[in-house]
């Protein structure tokens, strides 16, 4: 009984205390990080963007890389079946991926974690395909219901285009930590399969770009969804799902695959055993992941 409770308590009053639909713990957790582990002396304005609203396109040249990989998956059979298609990654475009993201990534990510004050590591890599639905379905397809990924805002995403993104592609779309208040408070949202769903076109940000253009988000505090892709559209998008290293390692170290010889299918298959870190399954242990990120902070 006391457990249903909890687990009440938990779910909701995060919507009420924080306006924000992650759950109390998590809620709770990112405002304490938030305070006393995370480095609010911003050198750049990305960071400064970033920990404002909860996103910033970069400036990263990655078109001949995204070229690249847009000629590789264009050779694979493509089952267009299911509104979603996951591309599968053959190990010299895992070389070239890890590769791009040690080296033209690798500003960005230090800016990150000088700001989360530790290391970060890739979590997850996917290729995806979204192809068209109709924009009136009542069926969640492919992550196209507003929502926030349900882990501690040391989880976060960058999204890389694969081709020239237009509205009509279905593009990422995203509010600000403000403006997901504001979006909750005027749809009525309970969850993301019960709000009333009217746009606030003046505060909506849609991914729309060039080839190569990626944007880093922290989907945990962020409400956004995938945008519905038109007839005759699709989009093709490179997932790169990053989390903070709670434990101790090495400071100087350079690359960001730290999980990869631990969890090799995680990090390029389902991703569950390092995403799990971010996701502690009650107060006890969100308690215990925040005191292990104190204790082992970079500075």
């Amino acid at each position: 009984m006391i457990g249903k409770i909890l687990h009440s308590i938990n779910n909701n009053f995060g919507k009420y205390l924080f306006k924000n639909p992650n759950t109390l713990y998590y809620n709770l957790f990112n405002k304490l990080h938030q305070n006393f582990i995370a480095n609010k002396n911003f050198e750049t304005e990305n960071i400064k963007k970033y920990f404002e609203k909860g996103f910033f396109k970069t400036k990263i040249n990655s078109i001949n890389f995204c070229k690249y990989i847009a000629s590789e998956i264009e050779k694979q059979p493509i089952n267009s079946k299911d509104k979603s298609f996951n591309f599968e990654i053959s190990d010299q475009m895992r070389e070239k991926i890890k590769d791009h993201i040690n080296n033209e990534l690798s500003p960005t990510l230090k800016e990150l974690e000088k700001f989360y004050n530790s290391k970060i590591s890739v979590a997850n890599i996917e290729i995806r395909r979204n192809f068209h639905i109709d924009e009136n379905i009542t069926e969640e397809m492919y992550s196209n219901f507003y929502h926030v990924d349900a882990y501690v805002y040391n989880h976060f995403k960058m999204f890389i285009n694969l081709m020239d993104v237009n509205i009509d592609q279905g593009p990422l779309h995203i509010y600000s930590k403000n403006n997901t208040k504001k979006f909750m408070k005027l749809n009525n949202y309970k969850n993301r399969s019960n709000y009333v769903n009217e746009e606030l076109i003046d505060d909506l940000v849609s991914n729309t770009g060039k080839i190569g253009e990626s944007f880093v988000a922290s989907t945990t505090e962020c409400l956004h969804k995938a945008g519905e892709v038109k007839k005759g559209n699709y989009r093709d998008i490179l997932f790169i799902t990053f989390i903070t290293i709670p434990e101790e390692i090495e400071k100087n170290r350079s690359d960001f695959f730290y999980y990869e010889t631990k969890y090799p299918k995680a990090i390029w298959d389902d991703g569950n055993e390092v995403v799990k870190i971010a996701k502690p399954q009650s107060l006890r242990k969100t308690i215990k992941l925040f005191i292990e990120y104190y204790k082992n902070k970079l500075n």
